[in-house]
């Protein structure tokens, strides 16, 4: 029900014109059995017009089920692709803590295991379809060769399917206990590829690895999908079993009550043969179903916890030059991990110019990482706000504010296609930036492209910081961006490329540890325990240098 729902809110039209292509299908397929069952009866006294009768339906069978095939694949196909695109656009719709409190591994299996389990189990919907008219115009017809076998045969039905409903509903259960546990699993697979050097490095903590984390949660979600399917399995094979005990009931104790011909048992056992392999199917699709319901419940749930921003009216086009951000009053509180109680930043007020380079000190854990997302405007404020020439609003406009921003963060990401790939001059200044940061000899660039972001950490910010500078954006931040570079990349960033955006006009913050570079900041921003103050260069200097 669940799936049919999900395809008559993409197209009921569609869904409409499958469904009927498909009884009529299911009508053909059954007017082939009355034909073949007459043609049996009366073999001496067939005419040409019974033959051409034959093959009419035997076409009508064949194009009634391409078209109900194609048009509910298609159907099915475009409705999981709306999904997929609809979730991806709420996902990063969804304000950053939020997304960060979900985890990357629910996202994960949301995005990748749930809508495929949804997509085999749409391909199955042609197939449930037919089989579901084969099944249906065969009862009719066994309707019409005898009415009290139609009744016993009803009543069998009946009963099987009321044995199966409470198997079905543990099964379900034992799936979405299951589903849960995927969660962790691909949580424990993040942590197997994001920590495969600490692993290969400390055997002993990957022995704790597999046997206390991996190995506990990949047993029992064996255990809890074995035990739904195994469930199924039961569930499958005794409804075969009922469907054969209704044809030695009609061959051996219906002929005992009621008066019953030959020709008519003939016709009746012919069609529950021919009804067995659609109703083996349908019951076949029940794991899938199944599967497809749990997922699909998942994904609501999970959906229902992605709490999307609203769209502004306006566009999201960012104004080409800045002339100051202003912080006021701005506080934001987080609970830190492995600490007790909560972490506030601020209230805190600042004023950053354009045309000037903005340094951000501070120890490991003082707040600077929070900060630095608070000014792009990933994180909202919980007080105060932040505005950009006085106007823009992190607080009120924050998709628009955000857009003011082009930012590396440690936790970087790289995309292969260049924005504006398609424009000759912007590609000629990529390749002239590649020749200046000494990637031209590693990376090429082909229909706006990348050839490749198989490069060294150093090497993939310093394109990290080519693509920065092509979106050219009037406010830039950098968090440690020199903290991978070797020491002639690390002063032509402070000496070359920080002076150059300060010339441009931007307003440029960086957060940095390299107090060797600390006289070339036009101002210095200390953060400290959650205090963030203005103070002077050469006193940080001092003070490093006494620490060291």
């Amino acid at each position: 029900m669940d799936l049919l729902l999900l395809l008559a809110r993409r197209s009921w039209r569609s869904l409409l014109i499958a469904t009927l292509t498909g009884l009529a299908c299911g009508l053909a397929a059954a007017g082939l059995i009355a034909n073949i069952n007459h043609s049996l009866a009366d073999f001496s006294h067939l005419r040409p017009t019974d033959g051409l009768l034959f093959a009419g339906l035997v076409v009508l069978v064949v194009v009634a089920r391409i078209l109900s095939d194609i048009s509910l694949l298609r159907l099915g196909q475009a409705a999981v692709s709306d999904m997929r695109l609809h979730l991806s656009s709420k996902l990063i719709d969804t304000p950053y803590p939020r997304l960060q409190h979900l985890g990357k591994h629910r996202l994960l299996a949301m995005l990748t295991d749930d809508t495929q389990t949804i997509s085999q189990a749409v391909e199955l919907m042609p197939t449930l379809l037919v089989n579901s008219g084969i099944v249906l115009a065969c009862l009719g017809y066994l309707g019409w060769l005898s009415l009290p076998l139609l009744a016993l045969t009803a009543v069998l039905i009946v009963l099987g399917a009321a044995s199966f409903h409470w198997p079905q509903r543990k099964a379900l259960s034992s799936i979405g206990k299951a589903r849960e546990l995927k969660d962790q699993l691909f949580d424990q697979y993040r942590l197997l590829t994001d920590g495969s050097k600490e692993l290969q490095l400390n055997h002993a903590r990957r022995l704790q690895f597999f046997e206390r984390l991996l190995y506990p949660i990949s047993q029992q979600y064996s255990r809890d999908f074995v035990r739904g399917m195994s469930i199924y399995a039961l569930v499958l094979n005794w409804g075969n079993g009922i469907f054969y005990l209704l044809i030695g009931t009609v061959l051996f104790v219906a002929p005992q009550f009621i008066e019953l011909s030959a020709t008519l048992v003939t016709g009746y056992i012919l069609t529950l043969l021919y009804m067995i392999t659609p109703l083996s199917e349908l019951m076949n699709a029940l794991p899938g179903l199944g599967k497809a319901s749990v997922s699909l419940r998942k994904i609501g749930a999970l959906e229902g916890q992605l709490e999307v921003a609203d769209t502004p009216g306006h566009s999201l086009v960012p104004a080409r030059h800045v002339r100051s951000l202003n912080c006021r009053g701005v506080r934001h509180t987080y609970y830190r991990e492995g600490e007790d109680g909560r972490f506030t930043l601020g209230p805190f007020d600042l004023d950053l110019r354009a045309g000037e380079v903005v340094f951000i000190t501070g120890g490991n854990g003082s707040g600077k990482t929070t900060l630095a997302l608070l000014l792009t405007g990933l994180y909202q404020p919980e007080g105060g706000d932040l505005l950009l020439d006085g106007q823009v609003s992190s607080s009120t406009q924050n998709q628009l504010y955000r857009q003011h921003f082009s930012a590396i963060f440690t936790d970087f990401c790289l995309f292969e296609h260049m924005l504006g790939g398609d424009d000759p001059q912007l590609i000629q200044q990529a390749r002239d930036y590649l020749a200046h940061l000494q990637l031209a000899h590693k990376v090429n660039i082909d229909g706006g492209r990348l050839s490749t972001l198989d490069l060294s950490t150093g090497q993939r910010k310093r394109l990290a910081l080519l693509a920065a500078y092509l979106d050219d954006r009037p406010c830039y931040l950098f968090d440690e961006w020199a903290a991978d570079q070797d020491p002639v990349f690390k002063r032509f960033f402070y000496t070359k490329i920080l002076p150059d955006l300060r010339q441009r006009g931007k307003l440029v913050i960086v957060i940095s540890h390299d107090d060797a570079y600390f006289q070339l900041a036009d101002r210095m921003i200390k953060v400290d325990q959650g205090t963030v103050l203005e103070t002077d260069s050469d006193k940080l200097i001092e003070t490093s240098q006494i620490h060291c």
